[in-house]
């Protein structure tokens, strides 16, 4: 950085007093984080740690997996269900309909050859 120009000077002192006093220093341990280049020992922490994150999140979908496979069972069972039911209403509905009928052959036909 290039020296202060003469003009300045008298302001560069004054900025000089008056930031110590508004502005302690700062001690390195209190500095904030720089991303710099992790020592290697911090470098396997992290990698453990994103390793676990991730077996966690592979766990938790293999269980998620496990819950929806439940789920499609039980709804192919429905469907399946469903169906059966459709063709027992429709059973019954012809059996409905034959008994409705009016019988051509039947009783009547008795009935008028009776004196």
């Amino acid at each position: 950085m290039p020296p202060a120009a003469p003009s300045d000077a008298p302001l560069a002192e004054a900025a000089a007093a008056v930031v110590p006093e508004a502005f302690p220093p700062v001690e390195p341990e209190a500095a904030p984080a720089v991303h710099t280049a992790p020592e290697p020992k911090l470098q396997g922490s992290a990698i453990s740690q994103a390793l676990s994150e991730v077996m966690d999140i592979v766990e938790s979908l293999k269980h998620a997996n496990e819950q929806m496979e439940e789920v499609l069972e039980l709804v192919e069972l429905a469907e399946r269900q469903k169906i059966a039911d459709e063709h027992e209403i429709e059973s019954l509905r012809r059996a409905l309909r034959q008994m409705q009928r009016p019988r051509s052959s039947g009783p009547r036909s008795e009935e008028k050859h009776l004196p």
